[in-house]
């Protein structure tokens, strides 16, 4: 993979929130994943960034 990808779970564990509530967040924000490889999606930085930003 070209950037830095990683599953929701790899970033929540990251950017130290809780694996459900970034995963709602990409669904609230409408943020698609960067790549899917078979049934695993993968984020770049910014997606996680900006879905971190819509987490209270």
């Amino acid at each position: 993979m070209a950037e830095d990808l990683k599953t929701a779970a790899a970033w929540a564990k990251d950017l130290g929130v809780p694996e459900k509530k970034l995963k709602d967040a990409f669904k609230v924000a409408g943020i698609e994943p960067d790549a899917k490889k078979g049934v695993c999606a993968y984020y770049g930085k910014a997606s996680a960034e900006k879905a971190k930003k819509t987490i209270k």
